[in-house]
């Protein structure tokens, strides 16, 4: 089932008819946890700020979705820079966290691992150092630590939020965080926005 399946197959169970008549593009949405809370998405309409979040609602308007593919977490200071996350966690750390959408968790209790365990990809890369005539190639951990396939329709004016904790998988502590180490969550996908040749 293609994406654009499992989206016009949620808007007819929703009745949303007129979805056929829009088109797809890639769409993306971010938000910060700055009340250190637990939640990304759920507060977003008091951040209304680009360096915190994209969003002005966290729902969609009539005849908009995200088909989620990828979901994403990343670290922010107070000063809004993104910092890498397993260096401010480190690599014992992991992220579960539950997808509500509406009033039901579809993904619970998911895990991303900071490094080197399932449901992780990517998040390392090289860097090439040289110190006088030798090369070092080092691996270094990106900003964010993500997982792929979610493969979730977030519908139209359906409220969603993330719910998170981050432990430390060696000891099974709660890790914290602190204004200095907000946890930021992007949902990648595919996102339906009004076609406005075949709409108006």
């Amino acid at each position: 089932m293609t994406a654009q399946d499992k989206i016009l197959h949620v808007a007819n169970k929703l009745g949303l008819t007129s979805l056929q008549n829009m088109q797809a593009s890639t769409g993306a949405v971010y938000d910060v946890d700055t009340d250190l809370g637990g939640q990304i998405f759920s507060n977003a309409t008091r951040h209304q700020s680009p360096t915190i979040t994209n969003l002005t609602d966290n729902q969609f308007e009539v005849n908009e979705a995200l088909l989620i593919e990828t979901i994403a977490f990343y670290v922010r200071d107070s000063a809004g820079n993104t910092l890498n996350f397993q260096k401010e966690y480190g690599s014992s750390a992991v992220i579960v966290f539950d997808l509500i959408i509406g009033n039901k968790r579809v993904m619970k209790s998911t895990p991303v691992f900071a490094a080197g365990m399932p449901y992780t990809f990517a998040n390392t890369g090289s860097v090439v150092e040289t110190s006088g005539e030798t090369v070092i190639t080092t691996l270094v951990p990106r900003h964010q630590v993500f997982m792929e396939g979610a493969g979730i329709l977030i519908p139209p004016q359906i409220q969603w939020s993330v719910e998170y904790n981050v432990f430390n998988v060696q000891t099974g502590a709660i890790i914290v965080p602190t204004a200095a180490t907000a946890i930021g969550c992007y949902l990648f996908g595919t996102k339906v926005l009004l076609n406005f040749n075949t709409s108006i």
